[in-house]
């Protein structure tokens, strides 16, 4: 039985990110693979190694600060988790969220990005479609998962992402994976192993 997280999802709901769960959950009802879905709200405990996918979409910005407040008690068995190769999904503004674990460094901007973005990945063929509305964007990084065909990346290039082990963490919504079949069938295959 697989299971998958929501980090509080009564607090990060913007732009619909909850159709990544639901994209996740559709093709894995097509394949007849049994799994379960999990919401974690501000007052639950997290119990990490638990769960085989953790999500976390987009929030108002005045939610970011307060739920990583909540996780930097969990730094340590966070870190764990990331580098047992469980997967870790985080979209839109909550890349600022995981900024604590010092992975990768989060400028915020000015000016919020307004942007479709088309792009390619190693981690699945074709085309990635998305759309960017953010004032975070990631501070450069060696570790990307997308190269940028129209769009902006990470401190404005043209590679956007972080990707370390099975975390991965994007500013591209969409909900990205309802929009992309190429890439949620990528996460179905990682879930499935």
């Amino acid at each position: 039985m697989i299971t998958i997280a929501r980090l509080y999802p009564d607090e990060l709901t913007l732009y619909g990110e909850i159709g990544n769960i639901k994209a996740l959950t559709y093709a894995l009802d097509q394949k007849n693979i049994k799994y379960k879905v999990i919401d974690i709200d501000k007052e639950d405990k997290i119990e990490w190694n638990k769960y085989d996918l953790i999500y976390l979409g987009s929030g108002r910005e005045n939610y970011l600060k307060e739920i990583q407040k909540r996780l930097l008690p969990y730094k340590d068995e966070l870190l764990n988790y990331i580098e047992s190769e469980k997967i870790l999904l985080v979209t839109g503004n909550a890349i600022s969220i995981f900024s604590f674990l010092d992975l990768y460094e989060v400028k915020r901007y000015d000016e919020r990005i307004v942007s479709d973005v088309e792009a390619t990945s190693s981690l699945c063929k074709g085309i990635i479609k998305g759309f960017q509305n953010t004032e975070y964007l990631l501070d450069g990084s060696n570790h990307v998962i997308f190269n940028i065909e129209k769009g902006i990346g990470n401190n404005k290039t043209k590679l956007e992402g972080f990707t370390y082990k099975n975390f991965y963490a994007t500013t591209m919504i969409g909900p990205i994976l309802a929009r992309n079949d190429n890439l949620n069938n990528y996460f179905i295959e990682l879930l499935t192993k």
